[in-house]
C-alpha cells in the first residue's frame, strides 16, 4: 500500500476525523442525488450518518482502546449531529428545496449506535475468549 492509502486509513481510524469525512460526504452527496424534497435531502443526510455508524463500528473491532474509541465515537456522533443540525438547513435554504428545514426522523438512528458498537465490542471480546 502506498503511503497515501496508509495516512487516509490511518487518519479514518480517529472517531472526529471519520466524523468529519462522512459531513464533508453529505454535501456532494445531496448535490449529486439532487432531492426535490426537504424530506428526502434529510434522509439522504441520514443514509450518510448510517454509514458513519457502520465505519465506526468496523473500526471498532481493530483497535487496541476499546472503551476510549467508544466514548471517543459517541462523541463524534454528538459533533455530526450538532454540525448537521446547522448545516441541512442551511444547504436547503441554498438550494431552494421546498419543504420544512426541521425534518431529520432518519436521525432517531443515532439511539442505535452505542447499542451497536457494544454489540462489537461484546463479539470481539468473545472471539478473544473462545479462540
Amino acid at each position: 500500500m502506498n503511503v497515501m492509502a496508509e495516512t487516509f486509513v490511518a487518519l479514518l481510524q480517529k472517531p472526529f476525523i471519520q466524523a468529519a469525512f462522512f459531513l464533508f460526504l453529505t454535501i456532494p452527496s445531496i448535490l449529486i442525488i439532487g432531492p426535490k424534497t426537504a424530506d428526502k435531502a434529510w434522509l439522504i443526510a441520514g443514509l450518510v450518518f448510517i454509514g458513519f455508524m457502520l465505519t465506526n463500528a468496523l473500526y471498532i473491532a481493530f483497535i487496541s482502546d476499546t472503551w476510549r474509541y467508544f466514548f471517543y465515537s459517541l462523541g463524534g456522533s454528538v459533533v455530526y449531529l450538532c454540525v448537521i443540525a446547522v448545516l441541512m438547513p442551511a444547504l436547503l435554504k441554498a438550494l431552494s428545496i421546498e419543504g420544512s428545514a426541521e425534518s431529520a426522523m432518519v436521525f432517531i438512528s443515532i439511539i442505535y449506535h452505542p447499542v451497536f458498537l457494544l454489540l462489537v465490542v461484546f463479539l470481539k471480546w468473545a472471539y478473544v475468549k473462545v479462540f
